[in-house]
């Protein structure tokens, strides 16, 4: 017992020896550092030189390219013989929109014309890209030929033309037929379209009233 209180005296008077606290301008002496092997960093494995950015051709044009496009023809070998060229038309173009076409080339209804392609039946629906499979191969594409088949055949053809026909008559008719002469005066639609005009030539109804009224009596009162 007596051992350990002489130890812990010795202790605590070597402790008094030293300083309470490190001192802001504290400096550790470095050969008192303990001895270690440093780490070094593995080599990283080599590698190509990145490539160099490359800058866009002054001569590239920035415009898009313009849609393709296909000379279309619709031939029909059947009767009616039919051989429609409608020019160069975008493959965007729909089969229906060709058919509206054709039908105003011919004089007939547009659903009583079927298109076929490679003898198939083509939706109205389906473009010209559509058909061809879209694609670089639609756009090397020339030409287009469809065949058509008119439901009803050359009469389908005929008759608007010979509607049109009748109907411009029956016009002609009825002018013909409408009123002439002194029994156009006996109505008031002439008398009513008499005062109108004279109400815009001298800008006084009042004054139109009573000159309809002169003319409408001295007419009635004639001998």
């Amino acid at each position: 017992m007596a051992t350990e209180i002489s130890f812990a005296k010795s202790f605590l008077t070597l402790l008094d020896t030293k300083p309470a606290k490190i001192t802001p301008d504290h400096i550790e002496d470095p050969r008192n550092y303990p001895s270690g092997t440093p780490y070094i960093l593995p080599r990283l494995p080599s590698q190509p030189p990145l490539p160099k950015p490359t800058r866009a051709s002054p001569t590239t044009s920035s415009t898009p390219a313009a849609d393709p496009t296909a000379s279309v023809r619709v031939r029909s070998l059947r009767n009616p013989p039919l051989d429609v060229a409608l020019g160069v038309l975008p493959l965007t173009t729909s089969v229906l929109d060709v058919k509206t076409a054709v039908a105003a080339r011919v004089g007939t209804d547009v659903a009583k014309l079927r298109l076929l392609y490679a003898k198939k039946v083509v939706a109205d629906s389906k473009s010209l890209r559509d058909i061809l499979g879209g694609g670089a191969e639609a756009a090397a594409v020339g030409e287009v030929e469809f065949s058509v088949m008119v439901m009803g055949g050359a009469a389908a053809l005929a008759k608007k033309p010979q509607a049109a026909a009748e109907e411009e008559e029956t016009s002609a008719e009825l002018v013909a037929q409408g009123l002439s002469g002194t029994v156009v005066l006996e109505t008031e639609e002439f008398w009513g379209d008499l005062k109108g005009f004279l109400q815009q030539r001298v800008r006084d109804e009042k004054t139109a009233e009573e000159t309809v009224g002169l003319f409408r009596g001295a007419w009635a009162g004639r001998a």
